[in-house]
């Protein structure tokens, strides 16, 4: 069985809950969940006129092939009303695989590392929360948020959320 960092994000409908819902899916399919971040509010990446996201990352395992895991990610997603009409637009629900420290993937379907995470602060903060001695390429994870100033326009969710989610 293989540890992955996921990122969860969504700026479409009830954000908060869809994360909450999308995890409790993947439970029930087999992902198992080992640790999950505070809920973060963030502004948008890439293209930027669109409504805040909701971001977290999660620590998890699953004993198939990271291929099958992101296709699980997928079908989730689009389960949840996931529609990839826009490059970087707006959405419902986004599941990524970010990081394994044993699984490295170079395909068409699937880079792992994920080929942006270093750069995104809206993963990286998150990631902080699960893993604050998270290293990656000699820099640490902080020094890397300060350097991105990553922890700026941020608003954290952390279990006093719970309650706005049936």
């Amino acid at each position: 069985m293989n540890t992955y960092i996921m990122a969860l994000g969504s700026n479409m409908g009830d954000s908060l809950c869809i994360l909450r819902s999308a995890l409790q899916r993947l439970k029930e399919e087999n992902l198992r969940i080992l640790k999950v971040s505070s809920f973060y509010r963030t502004k948008p990446w890439g293209k930027t006129d669109q409504p805040d996201f909701i971001n977290a990352a999660a620590l998890v395992a699953w004993d198939g092939a990271p291929e099958e895991l992101m296709t699980l990610f997928l079908k989730v997603e689009k389960d949840f009303g996931r529609k990839r009409d826009v490059h970087w637009g707006p959405r419902t629900l986004d599941l990524d695989l970010i990081y394994s420290d044993k699984v490295r993937s170079e395909t068409d379907f699937l880079r792992l590392p994920h080929p942006y995470f270093w750069e995104r602060p809206f993963v990286l903060v998150p990631l902080e929360d699960i893993w604050p001695d998270f290293s990656y390429e000699n820099e640490t994870i902080h020094d890397r948020i300060l350097a991105l100033n990553g922890y700026e326009g941020l608003e954290k969710f952390g279990e006093e959320g719970k309650e706005l989610c049936p």
